[in-house]
C-alpha cells in the first residue's frame, strides 16, 4: 500500500534504508535509515520472516517492532549456553533460512571476514572485544534509532536486480542439493548458489533452455560458476525464482572467469563493454577538430611549451595525466611549483556522448593486465595524456612554498594561482629511474627534449625532494594521518596466457612522495579556491569525517586496559599516526601493519565526494587539510572533471559548462558507489589472483600473521571435531581469517581431504598434534616431528597480537580462495619468515581482563565453552 508507505514515513513510523545482509551471521541484515546520523544505530532485521524476501542492497521500508512483537525472535539474557554473554538473540528453528541449514552441511575449511570500512565490526577484531554492538539492540546506549524491525516493503529492489555469479546443483527434494550433481530427467528445477553468502539461493526451472544449454539430463560442474538474475518471489515460496542471465564464465581458478566473476559481484561487469560506434565517431571528431585548432587554442593560454616540465609516473603507465615544472626564486628563497593537469574538461563537454559515458562510469576500473578506462583511448591514451615532446592542452595550478620550511605561501602577491595552459613536457620518468637517482645510482639516461639537459632534469628532481621532503615532514607534525597498505604489484609482460610470473609489494619511496605531496598541495589549493568562490554551491570536495567516537573508544580502551600500551593515543589523526609509528618502532613492520588495519576498522569513515555549502563540514581528518578535492587525475575519474569545470568557469566569470547542484548531488553520489565498488573488486581479484599464482606455481606461500582472536567452539570439545580456531591478519592480502586448529593422523596433514591444492606441490602441512586455551587471551599448540616422535614434542605459545609464521594454501572452491595454517616450528620455512620479526612482536600481550559494560568474554577458562 503506498499511500500506507508514504503516511509512515511522513509520520516517523517507517523507515527507508538500504538492507545490507552480513555473510558471516547469514540470518542477520541492518538497515542504516536514510539521513541517520553515523552515530545513530542501525535497525537489525533477523530472520527470514523478518527479512520478507527483500535481497541485500535492496531499498527497503521497515517498520520498528515493539517488545513482544519479536514474533519467532527471542532475547535470552544472560546465563545458559551463552556463557555469562549480556544478551543474545537467538531464531526459532522455524524460521532458519533452508539454504543456511544446508551450507553448514558443507566444509567450514575457510572462513574470511567480511569486515568493511565503513561496518561497525571490526572484524577478527570486536570478536575478540565485544563492542556495544554485540549486544541486544534494547541495551546499547547512546545514538538514536536502532532495534529490531521488520521489512514491510521493497521501495527499489537494486539487489534483487542485479546479475549474481552462482553455481548450479541438482535441487533434491529434501530441500538440499545433490551430492552427484546430477540432474534427472524427471527433475523440474535446479538449484542455484551464489557465490555471495549473502545472497539467497534461487530455484531456476529445467525448460528447453536451460536444458540446451546445460546438455541436461546429465551431471553439473559444482566449480563452474554463471550468471543468474532473479526473475520473481512469490510470498508463498521459500526461494525466489531466477534464470540464467548470460554465458557461463567458467571454471573457479580459472583467471578470466575469476576476472569477470569479480566485475559481476561489484556490478563493475558494464565496465567492460566496447565503447558505443556513436560515441567513438564523436571523440573521433573531437580529436581531429582539436589537432586543427591547437594553435588557435595556445592563443588563448598561457604557453608555457617552453617551460622545463616533466612526469614521473609507474613505468607501465599509458595514460600520463600530470607533470610538473619546479622554479627556485633566489632573492625570495622559495620555491615555484607547476602541476599541470591533462584538460579533459575541454574536450569532454558536459553533456556530450562521451561525457554521459563518463557519468555512468564514473572511474577507470584496473584489473591485474589491463584497465577498463573511463574515457575512450583516443582521449585517455592519446589527446589528453602528456606524452614527451609532444604539445598538450592543460589546467595548471601553481604555488609557492617556502625552501626553509616547506610552508605554503597563502597569502600575498605568490598566493596560489590557476590557469589554463599548453604545455609540452620535456621528459618522462618513472618512479624507479627517480628513486635510483636519489639513491646515487647511475641509470640508463632517459631521453630529455627541447634543449634541456638531463643535469638539469636531476638539479630539479633534488629541489623537489628537499622542499617535498620539508612539506611531508611538516604535515605529519601538524596532525596528518598516513596508513601504509601493502599492494601486489603482478608481472603478467611476459606471461602468454595471463597468470602472473611473479610479483613485488609496491614500495611507496621517496620518488612517490615527492609526486604524493605536489598532488595533495595541488587538490588542496583548488579546493580552497572553488569553497570559497562564487560558485561555491556546486563545488565538488572530498570530505573525510572523524572516526565514531564509540567506535574508536573501544580500540584506545583494548589498546590501553587490555593490552598494557598506555602510551597509546587516538585523540586526533596526528596522534593516531604517531601512536601508530611508536608501534612500527618498538614492535616491527607486522605489527604495525596490524595496528592500522585495526585502526582503520574502529569507526574510521571512507572518504567520499559531496557538493559543498557553508553548512558542511569540509574538514578532511586524515589529511588534516580544512579544504580538499580531487583535481589531478580527470582522465580516470569523473569528479576531477567535475572539478576542472567549477574552476574553469569561476577563472572565466562564467555560469554555465558545468552541472548544477541538484544534479552535481546525484552524481557524486554514483561516484562514490563506484569508488568503493572498483576498490573492493581490485582487492577481491588480487586475492583470487594470488591464489591462481600460487597453483601455477604448485607452492605455497610462506609469511608471517598477526594473532587477533581466538575461538573455542561451543558444541564440541572432541579433538579432532571440535571448530575451535584462531583469526590471524595477514598484511599482504590485507585480509583476516580464521586458522581452523585441526587435528590430522599424526603430525602431517592429508590434504585432499581438506580441501587444499596440492596438485605437485612439494611441501608438507604440519597440523598441531594438540591445544589448549589457557585463558582469554593464550592459546598453547602442541607440536610433533613428522616422525611423529613425542619426545621431541615443542610448545608454541599464542597470546593477542603474537606475530608468528602462516603458511596460505589455495583451495579448490568456488570461487578460488585460501586457507591459513599455523607453520610448525618443525617445519624450515617457520624461522626462515619469521627471522626480522623482533622478539617483543613475537611474543604478544598479555590479555589484562576489565571488568565493564560492553566486552563480550570469547574465552574464559572458569566457565562453559563460549560460542564465537
Amino acid at each position: 500500500d503506498k499511500e500506507a508507505v508514504t503516511r509512515g514515513l511522513a509520520d516517523g513510523s517507517l523507515f527507508r534504508g538500504t538492507l545490507v545482509a552480513s555473510s558471516s551471521k547469514l540470518g542477520t541484515a541492518h538497515v542504516k535509515p536514510l539521513g541517520a546520523k553515523p552515530n545513530d544505530r542501525d535497525f537489525i532485521i533477523k530472520g527470514k520472516s523478518a527479512r520478507n524476501r527483500a535481497f541485500h542492497g535492496d531499498v527497503v521500508i521497515v517498520k520498528l517492532l515493539a517488545e513482544g512483537e519479536f514474533g519467532h525472535h527471542t532475547i535470552r539474557k544472560g546465563g545458559g549456553k551463552s556463557g555469562g554473554r549480556g544478551g543474545a538473540v537467538e531464531d526459532d528453528d522455524d524460521d532458519e533460512d533452508e539454504e543456511d541449514v544446508d551450507r553448514r552441511k558443507m566444509p567450514a575449511l575457510v572462513e574470511n571476514s567480511d569486515s568493511e570500512d565503513e561496518v561497525v565490526n571490526l572484524g577478527a577484531l570486536r570478536r575478540a572485544v565485544g563492542t556495544s554492538a554485540d549486544k541486544a539492540p534494547q541495551e546499547r546506549s547512546g545514538g538514536s534509532t536502532g532495534g529490531f524491525a521488520k521489512v514491510v516493503a521493497i521501495d527499489d529492489p537494486k539487489g534483487a536486480q542485479r546479475v549474481i555469479v552462482c553455481t548450479l546443483h541438482p535441487n533434491e527434494r529434501n530441500g538440499g542439493v545433490g551430492a552427484d550433481c546430477v540432474v534427472k530427467e524427471t527433475d523440474t528445477l535446479l538449484r542455484a548458489m551464489p557465490t555471495d553468502k549473502r545472497m539467497p539461493w534461487l530455484l531456476i526451472q529445467v525448460n528447453d533452455v536451460t536444458r540446451k544449454v546445460l546438455n541436461l539430463p546429465g551431471k553439473l560442474d559444482p566449480y563452474t560458476m554463471w550468471p543468474v538474475q532473479m526473475i520473481g518471489w512469490k510470498e508463498t515460496s521459500s526461494l525466489p525464482l531466477g534464470r540464467l542471465k548470460g554465458q557461463c564464465l567458467g571454471q573457479a581458478g580459472d583467471l578470466d572467469a575469476e576476472e569477470r566473476h569479480a566485475l559481476i559481484e561489484h556490478q563493475l561487469d558494464e565496465h567492460e563493454a566496447e565503447f558505443k560506434e556513436d560515441l567513438l565517431d564523436e571523440v573521433n571528431d573531437l580529436v581531429k577538430e582539436s589537432q586543427r585548432n591547437f594553435e588557435s587554442e595556445v592563443l588563448k593560454r598561457n604557453d608555457l611549451r617552453q617551460k622545463r616540465i616533466f612526469t614521473i609516473d609507474p613505468a607501465t603507465a599509458r595514460d600520463l595525466d600530470d607533470a610538473i615544472h619546479v622554479d627556485f626564486d633566489r632573492e625570495r628563497q622559495e620555491v615555484e611549483v607547476g602541476v599541470h593537469i591533462a584538460d579533459v574538461g575541454h574536450f569532454v563537454h558536459l553533456g556530450s556522448k562521451a561525457d554521459k559515458e563518463a557519468q555512468f562510469r564514473t572511474t577507470s576500473v584496473y584489473l591485474i593486465n589491463r584497465v577498463l578506462p573511463m574515457l575512450p583511448h583516443a582521449l585517455c591514451n592519446h589527446l589528453c595524456s602528456l606524452n614527451p615532446n609532444e604539445p598538450k592542452l592543460a589546467f595548471s595550478a601553481f604555488f609557492r612554498l617556502s625552501l626553509e620550511t616547506g610552508e605554503l605561501i597563502e597569502t600575498g602577491p605568490y598566493k596560489p594561482w590557476f590557469q589554463k595552459t599548453a604545455i609540452c613536457s620535456v621528459c618522462r620518468l618513472n618512479y624507479d629511474e627517480v628513486q635510483d637517482v636519489l639513491d646515487g645510482k647511475e641509470i640508463d639516461k632517459p631521453t630529455v627534449y627541447a634543449g634541456y639537459t638531463w643535469e638539469q632534469i636531476k638539479e630539479d628532481i633534488f629541489l623537489l625532494y628537499d622542499v617535498c621532503g620539508k612539506v611531508r615532514r611538516g604535515r605529519f607534525e601538524g596532525g596528518a594521518l598516513s596508513i601504509s597498505k601493502k599492494k601486489m604489484i603482478f608481472h603478467t609482460r611476459e606471461s602468454e596466457d595471463g597468470i602472473p610470473t611473479g610479483y613485488h609489494l609496491e614500495h611507496h619511496s621517496a620518488s612517490h612522495w615527492i609526486i604524493e605531496e605536489l598532488m595533495l598541495l595541488a587538490n588542496k589549493c583548488v579546493a580552497k579556491h572553488t569553497a570559497n568562490g562564487v560558485l561555491s554551491d556546486v563545488s565538488v570536495l572530498r570530505n573525510h569525517a572523524a572516526p565514531d567516537p564509540a567506535k574508536a573508544e573501544v580500540l584506545s580502551k583494548m589498546m590501553k586496559e587490555n593490552l598494557g600500551l598506555t602510551e597509546w593515543e587516538a585523540g586526533n589523526a596526528g596522534a593516531i599516526y604517531r601512536s601508530c609509528q611508536a608501534i612500527y618502532r618498538q614492535y616491527g613492520e607486522m605489527l604495525g601493519l596490524c595496528v592500522e588495519m585495526m585502526t582503520m576498522r574502529a569507526g574510521m569513515k571512507q572518504a567520499t565526494y559531496f557538493v559543498y555549502d557553508d553548512e558542511a563540514d569540509a574538514h578532511h581528518f586524515a589529511l588534516d587539510f580544512d579544504y580538499y578535492t580531487h583535481f589531478t587525475s580527470p582522465i580516470r575519474r569523473y569528479p576531477d572533471v567535475m572539478v576542472h569545470r567549477v574552476l574553469a568557469a569561476v577563472l572565466c566569470g562564467e555560469q554555465e559548462g558545468f552541472q548544477q547542484r541538484e544534479e552535481a548531488q546525484e552524481q557524486v553520489l554514483g561516484c562514490n558507489e563506484k569508488k568503493v565498488a572498483s576498490r573492493r573488486c581490485q582487492e577481491q581479484l588480487d586475492r583470487a589472483v594470488f591464489c591462481i599464482f600460487l597453483r601455477s606455481k604448485k607452492s605455497w606461500f610462506y609469511t608471517v600473521g598477526t594473532v587477533l582472536a581466538f575461538h573455542q567452539d561451543a558444541d564440541s570439545n572432541e579433538k579432532g571435531k571440535a571448530n575451535d580456531s584462531i583469526t590471524v591478519y595477514c598484511s599482504q592480502l590485507g585480509k583476516e581469517t580464521k586458522a581452523f586448529l585441526r587435528a590430522g593422523d599424526g603430525a602431517v596433514a592429508d590434504l585432499e581431504k581438506l580441501g587444499l591444492f596440492c596438485n605437485g606441490v612439494d611441501d608438507t602441512l604440519m597440523l598441531p598434534d594438540n591445544w589448549r586455551f589457557c585463558s582469554r587471551g593464550l592459546v598453547e599448540l602442541e607440536w610433533l616431528p613428522p616422525d611423529g616422535d613425542k619426545t621431541r614434542r615443542r610448545r608454541q605459545t599464542l597470546q593477542t597480537l603474537s606475530c608468528v609464521p602462516i603458511v596460505i594454501i589455495p583451495t579448490n572452491t568456488v570461487p578460488i580462495d585460501y586457507a591459513l595454517f599455523f607453520v610448525s616450528p618443525f617445519h624450515a620455512k617457520g624461522e626462515e619468515v619469521s627471522r626480522d620479526v623482533p622478539d617483543l612482536a613475537v611474543q604478544g600481550f598479555s590479555w589484562n581482563e576489565v571488568e565493564e559494560d560492553g566486552v563480550e568474554v570469547v574465552h574464559d577458562a572458569c566457565a562453559a565453552p563460549v560460542a564465537a
